[in-house]
């Protein structure tokens, strides 16, 4: 029975049993299925309720979220709020599980006051409890949003001062890119009755590829192409350093010893030789070596000198594009040993023949799935492009290159140098 449910709560257990009789009769009851709502926030009503059985969740709504602010179980009191200053309902009340609760309505609260003053204290204790609960439960909330708002902007200026390190190095790169790119020639000398053209591009911001054409005594070229371990920053670094030692080394002879003409094998093992020596004495630490083609062209006979430390063999192919073959390799690359001996070796270059000087950035050129351009492709293109002029050629290798690799990441600095001599 109702009178008997309503004994067992805290709220009826004093009452005058007559009157818990009287008003077993007359008190409504409400059952609610879990997630039944009671009451939303603000509604206007102005009951108040009693759990008899099952749990009851007092929710409300920031911004459209949802907030649980208490879970209150049987023999609690809901609701008196509004009751006691006709105010909207300040939360939504819903039920946990399945719960039975009995209304209690205006006329009925004043009887129970009436009939039982202590009643209205435990009441004003239980609302009194639960404001200065959730007082202290918004300030503690307040408290942990200060802390993450404190901590949220402190993210935020080390984001911002981590997004203006990255722009000054961003910035300096792009200096570094312009510094690095002056260092190629700005114009490549045009023999009478040759061609030569040249490409080079890192896969970062400044790469470890160059290449050079020196304007050496009487007329002749020193052709160059290199390729230093490793990419980045530092192989820019060594790139700079080496490529200046060599070309300073190669015209000192010829600038400071009243223009004497030196022989090819000199200039060629006298250059490498210095530019060796200094890297290994001073920067062996680093565990830096670059690999580097050089080589003394006469234009005038089609002669060519060369040294070979440890780069890719370049390819002389002849006119008709039937024949490609690997110039001879030779010593070990600049940095890895001191007082090495570089030993020159000889060509010749004859009308209709080109020189192609390049680095493995090429050949190892990826497509998506990891495959390389490789050789057989290379020389496919050099004979595609046997009655291109030498920039035509270089700009149909870099173009097939490109399209093979069809937008996969460049994994290497590439550089391309074709020498044609068309007469």
């Amino acid at each position: 029975m109702l009178q008997d449910l309503l004994r067992a709560v805290p709220w009826f257990a004093h009452l005058d049993a007559t009157i818990l009789s009287h008003m077993a009769v007359r008190l409504g009851q409400r059952h609610l299925a879990p997630s039944e709502v009671l009451f939303n926030q603000g509604d206007i009503s102005y009951d108040c309720f009693v759990i008899l059985s099952g749990a009851m969740e007092v929710l409300t709504f920031v911004n459209g979220t949802e907030h649980r602010l208490e879970v209150y179980d049987a023999g609690q009191i809901i609701g008196e709020m509004a009751l006691i200053d006709r105010s909207p309902r300040s939360a939504t009340v819903r039920a946990v599980d399945e719960s039975h609760l009995v209304v209690i309505t205006e006329a009925d609260f004043k009887t129970l006051i009436g009939s039982n003053p202590e009643l209205a204290m435990n009441m004003l204790r239980n609302s009194t409890t639960r404001v200065r609960n959730t007082n202290q439960r918004m300030i503690s909330d307040l408290e942990r949003k200060n802390a993450e708002l404190l901590k949220a902007y402190q993210q935020l200026k080390a984001a911002q001062a981590e997004l203006i390190r990255l722009n000054r190095i961003e910035q300096e790169m792009a200096v570094a890119r312009q510094i690095q790119e002056s260092f190629l020639p700005r114009a490549l000398p045009q023999p009478t009755g040759w061609q030569v053209s040249a490409y080079s591009r890192g896969a970062q911001a400044v790469g470890g590829d160059f290449y050079d054409c020196i304007e050496l005594s009487d007329g002749r070229l020193g052709l160059v192409v290199a390729d230093a371990c490793g990419k980045g920053v530092t192989a820019a670094l060594f790139v700079a350093l080496s490529r200046s030692l060599l070309r300073a080394a190669s015209l000192a002879p010829w600038i400071f010893q009243g223009g004497m003409v030196l022989d090819a094998e000199s200039i060629l093992t006298g250059a490498l030789w210095l530019v060796n020596d200094y890297i290994c004495r001073e920067h062996a630490e680093s565990n830096m070596f670059i690999t580097l083609f050089y080589a003394v062209l006469d234009p005038r006979s089609g002669d060519l000198v060369y040294v070979n430390a440890g780069h890719n063999p370049p390819l002389q192919v002849d006119g008709p594009g039937l024949h490609i073959r690997e110039l001879q390799e030779g010593t070990l690359p600049i940095g890895i040993m001191a007082s090495q001996e570089f030993v020159a070796q000889r060509a010749h270059i004859a009308p209709g023949e080109r020189l192609i000087l390049f680095t493995d950035g090429i050949t190892e050129a990826m497509n998506a799935v990891g495959e390389p351009f490789n050789d057989d492709r290379f020389h496919a293109a050099l004979r595609a492009g046997t009655d291109h002029a030498s920039q035509a050629l270089v700009d149909l290798v870099i173009h097939q290159v490109d399209a093979y690799a069809a937008g996969a990441p460049q994994a290497d600095d590439m550089t391309l140098m074709v020498v044609s001599r068309v007469a």
